[in-house]
Formats: structure tokens, C-alpha cells, sequence
């Protein structure tokens, strides 16, 4: 067991839940669900009607952390329908490795990521899905708009910001901005 503070646990009492599909060619489905006690991997085979096979009923690999590590056949399974990196992440967690950085509420993670250069930005968008889509949200780029330009936001450029996004208009130079305003008036 691991000591993890309330707060770090989603509705179900789970530091880990999600499922999905697994890796090509496979079309089964998994979840996998982790509380302060135990990792879960369901498993439910996805195969044509005309198999043998076909009325397997879900499997359920249920271990204590100290079991997890021990548990090759469960690791099989999870490195065929989630791969290595999957299979990685869940170890580190059943040794008490927990990544409390992407757990954090997303305008807190807003707030750090404003704190970096853009060169970091852009970095840290290619470590996992969630800061990819954080590092590219309109959240963050307006706020980055406001901070560090001088163009006064108008409601055109808020109209411009929804066609065009954020993002666009803080890496767009002033001359091209003020065309794009222009043009946005006209129409």
C-alpha cells in the first residue's frame, strides 16, 4: 500500500482508472484501475463470432502492489493491449513512483506552464497527451497573449482569437495582426 493523500484520488477512490482499446491488431478492450491498495487490469477479448474462442468471459487480474510485481502473466497482458510504456508506469506506481505533476487541477498547471519560456513550452507539449493539449489550449495562449504583448485585446481581436486561436494571433507580427483585423471588420 501506498500512503497517497485523498485529494490525489478521483471519484471511485482511484489514483489510476481508464480503459481503451488495445494496440493494433487487437481490437480488445481493457481497464485498468488502481487504488491506494491494488492494481486491476479487465480485460475483455474482442474476436469474431465464429471462433472457438468467441464466449470467453472478461478476465480480471486483481494483485496488491508487492503481488503486481511478481505477476508476469498480468504484465503479458498489459504490454499486449497497452504496450511497454503502460506496463512501465504501472510498476513505477506499485513501487511508489506517482506522478503528482499531472494530477494537479488544470489552471494550476496553466499557471506553472506561464512561468516558462516558449522553447520549454513547446517541450514540455511533447511529453504526454495532457501537456500537448495543455500547451496548445487557448486557456493558456490568451493568458501568454495578455502578459506579453501590448496590443490592447478589442472585442475584434477576441472575434479574431475564436476563428483563428490564440496561439495564431501571439505568434502573429503586429503588421499581419492588423490586417487580419482589417479584413475581419470588412466582413
Amino acid at each position: 500500500m501506498v500512503d497517497i493523500s485523498p485529494c490525489w484520488l478521483n471519484e471511485h477512490n482511484a489514483l489510476v482508472d481508464f480503459g481503451a482499446t488495445a494496440n493494433a491488431p487487437s481490437k480488445d478492450f481493457y481497464h485498468v484501475f488502481v487504488t491506494t491498495k491494488e492494481i486491476v487490469l479487465r480485460l475483455w477479448k474482442i474476436v469474431p463470432p465464429t471462433r472457438a474462442d468467441s464466449h470467453t468471459p472478461p478476465a480480471e487480474y486483481r494483485n496488491s502492489y508487492k503481488d503486481f510485481e511478481f505477476d508476469d502473466r498480468c504484465h503479458s497482458e498489459i504490454q499486449r493491449v497497452a504496450g511497454e510504456h503502460t506496463l512501465d508506469w504501472l510498476l513505477a506506481i506499485s513501487r511508489g513512483h506517482i506522478d503528482y505533476l499531472s494530477r494537479l487541477p488544470r489552471e494550476v498547471l496553466i499557471k506553472i506552464i506561464l512561468n516558462l519560456g516558449l522553447e520549454d513550452i513547446g517541450k514540455l507539449g511533447r511529453t504526454s497527451h495532457q501537456f500537448k493539449e495543455l500547451c496548445n489550449s487557448c486557456d493558456l495562449w490568451e493568458q501568454m497573449y495578455r502578459i506579453h504583448t501590448e496590443t490592447a485585446v478589442t472585442p475584434e481581436l477576441e472575434d479574431l482569437a475564436k476563428e483563428k486561436g490564440w496561439k495564431k494571433l501571439f505568434f502573429t507580427n503586429k503588421l499581419q495582426l492588423q490586417l487580419q483585423l482589417r479584413r475581419l471588420k470588412k466582413h
